[in-house]
């Protein structure tokens, strides 16, 4: 059976090319806790994103890159 297609969500490469990072880097954070959380995680463990979450993270990203510049 064809698994029903997400498309207001992005997936963790999508997430990725956004933010200027790996795939790799998104899921590492993430894991930290330094990135927020997924906005959804199917059956299959794939990670989705939404819109809010990539605000959020985009904020996040900023707010370390100032810290680090001072």
């Amino acid at each position: 059976m064809p698994r029903p297609r997400v498309t207001s969500q992005l997936t963790t490469s999508q997430v990725a090319g956004q933010l200027g990072m790996s795939v790799g880097q998104v899921v590492s954070w993430v894991e930290r806790g330094a990135l927020p959380p997924p906005s959804f995680i199917d059956n299959n463990g794939v990670r989705y994103f939404d819109q809010e979450w990539l605000r959020r993270a985009r904020e996040t990203l900023k707010v370390k890159r100032e810290m680090l510049a001072k």
